[in-house]
């Protein structure tokens, strides 16, 4: 999304609403635990999440954050 739509912080709160669903879930689920996907989209949800937490709905992820975030699901890809 673009920084300046207007449904931009709307759209955070509902991914990061997401997110904690998702995390707080799969952690709960004893046969996942220790699986690699947790291991690998966790540390992504958090990323993404905390970024937003600290710079604000309208701020875009650093290249670097986003570069590594992407690396880490293509290799979560592999394992799949």
């Amino acid at each position: 999304m673009d920084r300046n739509d207007p449904n931009v912080a709307s759209a955070v709160a509902e991914l990061r609403e997401t997110s904690n669903s998702w995390v707080a879930k799969y952690r709960r689920e004893k046969t996942l635990l220790g699986r690699v996907f947790l291991g690998t989209f966790t540390p992504a949800i958090n990323a993404v999440s905390g970024h937003y937490v600290s710079f604000g709905p309208t701020a875009p992820l650093p290249a670097k954050r986003k570069a590594r975030i992407l690396e880490e699901w293509k290799l979560q890809r592999r394992h799949c």
